[in-house]
């Protein structure tokens, strides 16, 4: 089943007569349960590329559809409940608040949702104990290593069941170690849930992980 299909997305910046083609006709689809990968380097596209798949920007051009439903056909208000409904986002910095523990942390999506908190409690302790964070649940993220961090990070992109999940760079600021042990955590999830992720990298040692690889450059893509 093709989950996403992207057909002859176009993204311009201008300023003033300026204009930057950041992404040049592109063209994919993921099949749900993938476990996918953008690769190319630092300014290909990448990252522009997954914030419109995300509908947290929009195209100059082309169509996103999510199960032949046309994404930027939907109001803005639309588009935030489907984004809370369907997605997960996990980033390069982990993004998680520092003033809350990391159970705190992983039912603030559930929470928005408009989940009981004693629902999303129970539910972001299950799957903080699934990234093996079990031990962890009252530190908070000062208090944990950087790869902790990312699997905290995991856990709160995947509390609410989303059927896509888009990683930036999720590895980018750790040691080739960590990033093999965060990566292996996500093929794992991918596996056990049929969660299907869409990770945006310039690292080629996470290529043996991948059903299936998108190298972009300069704005285009191919597999």
């Amino acid at each position: 089943m093709i989950l996403v299909r992207v057909e002859n997305l176009w993204k311009i910046y201008r300023s003033g007569n300026d204009s930057v083609e950041a992404l040049k006709g592109i063209d994919l689809s993921l099949k749900k349960g993938e476990f996918s990968l953008i690769m190319g380097a630092s300014g290909s596209g990448k990252s522009t590329l997954l914030h419109i798949l995300g509908t947290l920007d929009k195209p100059t051009d082309g169509k996103v559809f999510y199960k032949e439903k046309d994404l930027f056909s939907l109001s803005s208000d639309e588009l935030a409940e489907f984004r809370n409904r369907n997605l997960g986002f996990v980033f390069q910095f982990h993004y998680l608040i520092m003033d809350l523990n990391l159970v705190e942390n992983v039912m603030v999506p559930l929470l928005l949702s408009g989940e009981k908190d004693s629902v999303a409690r129970g539910k972001a302790v299950e799957m903080l104990k699934k990234v093996g964070l079990g031990h962890r649940l009252s530190h908070r993220p000062f208090e944990i290593s950087g790869g902790e961090q990312q699997r905290a990070a995991i856990a709160r992109a995947l509390v609410t069941s989303p059927e896509l999940v888009l990683a930036d760079e999720p590895t980018g600021n750790l040691d080739s170690k960590t990033s093999e042990s965060v990566i292996s955590l996500m093929l794992s999830l991918n596996r056990e849930t049929g969660t299907t992720f869409l990770i945006a990298t310039h690292n080629r040692e996470l290529e043996k992980f991948a059903d299936r690889i998108y190298l972009i450059k300069d704005g285009t893509i191919k597999i």
